[in-house]
């Protein structure tokens, strides 16, 4: 059985300021400025590249601990005339995402399975067109009609933290890039059987991670100006659709 491929074009976004962290490399100097066994190979305890590894880890754990308000990303994608069907990214997490036809300068507003299946409950019989609605399916992503032609599509959505090209952490605030070094350093300091120093980092680690989860809380409830806003006014616009 043949995956489904689909190339995305990373797109460009503004990332925080550098300050110390600016690197992976950087983030492995903190951590052995930590754990004071100089400098890190293939052949020290821990190793490079287990350290290398529980960084990158930090960057999931975080990425799925809390709602960023900084992890959304931008990708984009041609379409393919009569092809209704596309895979997500690669470091899709899930969640919310915002979708719009760059050639038609239009956004187009994404359906609940439910909705989708029956409005459209066989998109390759549908006469193909300027795509109206989407839906997203597992890590697929539906389009309804088919397109006609080779339109655009920027994609915004929530990355996973997952490395999908470089090792990079200019998307994260260099306060966030400490706190995923703590979470190395408490491995690490587990890896060389330090239980009391692996205790200390993983409860600073465990703080500072529900300290930020308040903080994203406070500035999305600040977002929806400190109103419950239900799902019916959230998804009001899928009424008017066809």
């Amino acid at each position: 059985m043949a995956y489904l491929e689909t190339t995305w074009t990373e797109q460009d976004i503004v990332a925080f300021t550098s300050g110390v962290l600016s690197s992976l490399a950087d983030c492995v100097a903190e951590v052995e400025s930590k754990i004071k066994r100089g400098t890190l190979t293939t052949a020290t305890t821990p190793t490079l590249a287990q350290v290398e590894g529980w960084l990158k880890r930090g960057k999931m754990e975080l990425a799925e601990a809390k709602g960023f308000t900084f992890d959304r990303k931008y990708a984009a994608v041609t379409l393919v005339a009569d092809q209704y069907r596309y895979a997500l990214p690669p470091d899709y997490n899930g969640g919310a995402i915002s979708l719009r036809d760059t050639t038609n300068d239009r956004y187009i507003i994404p359906w609940p399975e439910a909705m989708y299946d029956k409005k459209f409950p066989d998109p390759s019989e549908e006469t193909p067109g300027e795509v109206i609605v989407a839906c997203i399916k597992n890590m697929e992503l539906w389009l309804a009609p088919p397109p006609d032609s080779t339109d655009a599509l920027l994609l915004e959505y929530d990355r996973s933290g997952a490395e999908t090209t470089a090792d990079d952490f200019t998307w994260l605030p260099e306060i966030e890039r400490f706190r995923v070094c703590d979470f190395a350093v408490s491995e690490a300091f587990l890896s060389l059987h330090m239980w009391e120093q692996a205790q200390l980092y993983t409860q600073r680690w465990n703080a500072a991670l529900g300290k930020a989860m308040k903080a994203d809380g406070k500035r999305k409830w600040q977002g929806k100006r400190y109103q419950a806003i239900n799902v019916f006014q959230e998804f009001d616009a899928m009424n008017n659709q066809p």
